[in-house]
């Protein structure tokens, strides 16, 4: 006798119990400890990204050219940076999660890619288009580079050094092959345009489109931070920084966004998400599954005195006066960027500074937000701190009141010392910025959080001094609900009988069957199954086997086969979690596509056959 289980049925007798968020059913938020992804090569602005088509993690970070610390730079730390330096940004793969990691090495030359592909030890970003290829950029303080992979990092077979002169760029994958490049140029007006390749990244348009100008009342605004394609509405949607006329770029106005739909000349400005002065370089934005777009910033309040680094020195970066106690705050769109909700505080430290806030979205209203976070009040650019990274799991992230829940994701300091906020003029004046200038967070195959950061914790080896570079960390979600799928981050990812389809996060070209979908549940090699539950569209769903309904299978029920019926139409996530009998949890997740089969048609009677008599 099969188990079978209706899902629409579910749904609607379930329906009190699925409508609120299901924090309550999961393990509080928690990080595994951070893997040293290498112990000799700079990690400042790192970012990490997975491919789950081929189980790959990608990992970049800035070479360390312009994040050098002085003071390191008499220790045996460097010569490891001297030695590997090839003028591209350090990449590296794990093919177990995140546990181990190999260094990206062409050829075995100590290159990541092809010379002629690639040049740029700076400003890395990664982006995946439409039909799975992954980028990478980064820069020559001139020049921004643009190479790929369609492998999840093992080979990058396509690639241009030169995409454009510029600064800074971000990228956004589009159609498949497709991927757009946002820099600061040197020679248009206005001076950030973004560029289009629809070959891989092999050549890019020799005109950008702009997006910058003059807002009523004076206000300019310019593209600044990463931007992202919108898959279902073929646009792109870039954060802006809204700043006065004698206000130099630096976002004294607050935030927005602007949007292009293909076919525009250029982008155009949307509403304004925040209107004071931000204390990061730029803004994080991302998208939920339901198109609802995010922002999240930190704020510089300051006092009106002569007391921050940007008066008591010539080298002081920021805004002047003696910093103020700050918040990490984000704002939520319906309709990307044209109105905002009201600025919502995420943390707010009664005497420290929260910086550097970045965002990943998952299913409708559950985001991912992370900053770093002083131990005192500080102006960081010339003063020291100890500075954690912070993390917060987001449900309902879509309403006024959000359920908000925030950790220690390491548990103690990464850094002990000041950030310096100044750019590539900070290796000049002595000033710490082994960090670089962010860090970021993004979403695993399994639906839950991973984070990329800098660390300087680890002393040189020989003198016991500061190293001159900071090291490159991966934390993993452990525990707290997942973003994506629904359920709980407490599992490794495992086959678990789900059938074959698209990996989570990728639709499959075949679809599968609305009206009936078969599982047969496996424990991974050397396990049984204790119990398991299943999730469809982020919500647990009941089985129901000889009018009898369950939330969790155990016992027999484990070995029958499960019908989902009545799935929902179009893209939609089926997730399992198990427990084996020893104790091991472990998460399968897939995206699959629907379809309703094709009745086939009834026979007709030919006209001239009489009808069949019976009697």
């Amino acid at each position: 006798m099969s188990a079978r289980l209706n899902f629409c049925l579910a749904l609607s007798l379930l329906a009190a119990a699925l409508a609120a968020p299901a924090a309550g059913s999961a393990a509080p938020l928690g990080f595994s400890p951070p893997i040293y992804v290498d112990q000799n090569l700079a990690g400042g602005e790192p970012l990490v990204t997975a491919d789950p088509v081929h189980g790959i993690l990608l990992y970049t970070a800035h070479e360390g050219t312009t994040h050098l610390y002085q003071p390191g730079l008499a220790t045996s730390s460097v010569f490891p940076f001297l030695a590997n330096y090839r003028d591209q940004v350090n990449m590296w793969t794990s093919k177990d999660d995140g546990k181990t990691w190999q260094i990206v090495n062409y050829q075995a030359t100590g290159f990541a890619t092809d010379p002629s592909h690639n040049v740029g030890f700076s400003d890395p970003d990664l982006t995946t288009d439409a039909g799975g290829r992954t980028y990478n950029t980064g820069i020559d303080l001139a020049n921004d580079a643009l190479f790929s992979t369609p492998d999840g990092g093992k080979t990058w077979d396509r690639g241009t050094p030169q995409c454009h002169n510029g600064d800074r760029p971000w990228l956004a994958g589009g159609k498949k092959d497709e991927v757009f490049l946002a820099t600061n140029t040197e020679d248009a007006d206005p001076a950030h345009e973004i560029f289009q390749s629809t070959d891989g990244g092999n050549t890019c348009s020799s005109s950008g489109i702009g997006d910058g100008g003059k807002l009523p009342g004076g206000t300019s605004y310019t593209g600044n931070g990463k931007l992202y394609y919108v898959r279902d509405r073929d646009m792109l949607v870039e954060p802006t920084c809204l700043s006065s006329p004698d206000g130099n770029g630096n976002c004294d106005r607050g935030l927005g966004v602007s949007t292009w739909r293909r076919g525009d000349k250029a982008f155009a400005p949307q509403g304004v998400a925040y209107n004071q002065r931000i204390l990061a370089h730029w803004p994080a934005i991302a998208l939920d599954g339901a198109d609802t777009l995010y922002m999240v910033w930190d704020t510089d309040p300051r006092k009106n005195d002569a007391g921050g680094c940007a008066n008591a020195s010539p080298t002081g970066n920021g805004a002047k006066g003696s910093p103020l106690p700050n918040a990490v705050q984000y704002a939520y769109s319906h309709d990307l960027g044209k109105t905002w909700s009201a600025p919502i505080t995420v943390s707010a430290p009664a005497n420290a500074r929260a910086f550097w806030p970045w965002v990943a979205a998952g299913d409708a209203g559950k985001v991912s937000i992370v900053w770093y976070e002083s131990d005192k009040l500080a102006d960081l650019d010339c003063q020291t701190s100890k500075i954690s990274i912070k993390a917060a799991s987001v449900l309902s992230a879509d309403t006024a009141k959000p359920a908000i829940e925030s950790v220690d994701a390491v548990g103690q300091p990464i850094h002990n010392n000041g950030v310096c906020q100044g750019g590539t003029t900070c290796v000049v004046t002595g000033q710490d910025r082994r960090l670089g200038d962010f860090f970021t967070n993004s979403i695993d195959s399994r639906g839950c959080a991973f984070i990329a950061s800098g660390d300087t914790r680890k002393p040189d080896p020989v003198t016991g001094q500061a190293r001159a570079i900071a090291l490159p960390i991966f934390l993993r979600q452990s525990s707290g609900p997942a973003l994506v799928g629904g359920g709980d981050c407490s599992g490794e990812s495992a086959p678990l009988g789900l059938p074959g389809g698209g990996a989570s996060g990728t639709a499959p070209r075949k679809c599968v069957s609305r009206r009936s979908f078969r599982i047969r549940l496996r424990a991974p090699k050397g396990e049984r199954l204790s119990r398991a539950t299943i999730f469809v569209a982020g919500r647990q769903v009941s089985i129901t086997s000889r009018g009898k309904r369950y939330r969790t299978l155990r016992g027999k029920l484990l070995g029958l086969p499960v019908n989902l019926r009545g799935l929902p139409k179009g893209t939609v996530t089926v997730r399992v979690q198990a427990v084996t009998r020893s104790g091991k949890r472990y998460i399968d997740q897939r995206t699959y596509r629907t379809c309703a089969a094709k009745k086939k048609p009834k026979s007709k009677r030919h006209p001239l056959r009489p009808k069949r008599k019976h009697g």
